[in-house]
């Protein structure tokens, strides 16, 4: 009599080609299968949810006007909280990354330099309205700190990828309306100029 080779599955084993297990006189054909989260409708529901991210990144990076990745090794519970509560006090949004789908949202947008840097445990720092805030509070955050818990990987500003020098550099520029406040007073030093002139001549 024949014996015909029994079928056994065994789930959450990957996908691998069948292989024959012998057992004695019998054999055994073990079929391994994906396992159960990532079969059909699930697995297409995580490439969903991932495409998702990678858009809602792309967004992010297009429309934040400043960006600094940041390295965040050796940061405690309490000094991430307070991180985050110097950064929602400037406007700006700070959130943990995933590297490998950031690549791709960056690689999709060109921004050449940035992706080589997303290794690690990485953050996201990111403005819409001011280009230097996000640089400017990791770095009083970095000197406010007894020892460098965290670290400025690399950056965006309007659109421009920077190193870590270069977002440091930026850091001590003023905000907008510190900016706008310069303009005006370079603005105004002549108008000032002439009324003291005008002044003058009309009190000889």
């Amino acid at each position: 009599m024949k014996i015909r080779p029994l079928r056994l599955t065994l789930d959450n084993l990957g996908l691998v080609r069948p292989h024959r297990v012998r057992w004695g006189r019998f054999y055994a054909k073990i079929v391994h299968r994906a396992p159960k989260n990532l079969q059909g409708g699930n697995l297409m529901a995580v490439t969903e949810q991932k495409k998702a991210i990678v858009a809602q990144m792309k967004e992010t990076l297009s429309e934040a006007k400043g960006a600094v990745l940041i390295g965040y090794t050796g940061l405690t519970v309490a000094q991430a909280t307070d991180l985050r509560r110097k950064m929602l006090a400037e406007g700006v949004e700070y959130k943990v990354i995933k590297n490998t789908l950031t690549r791709i949202a960056a690689n999709e947008l060109n921004l050449e330099g940035f992706a080589e840097h997303l290794e690690g445990p990485t953050a996201l720092a990111t403005s819409k309205e001011d280009a230097v805030a996000p640089a400017r509070v990791i770095e009083q955050f970095i000197k406010a700190t007894d020892k460098e818990v965290v670290t400025v990987k690399a950056g965006i500003v309007e659109g421009e990828v920077m190193d870590a020098a270069g977002i440091k550099a930026i850091a001590n520029l003023p905000n907008r309306e510190g900016m706008l406040s310069m303009l005006l007073s370079v603005l105004q030093a002549p108008v000032r100029n002439v009324a003291y002139a005008v002044k003058a001549v009309a009190e000889a």
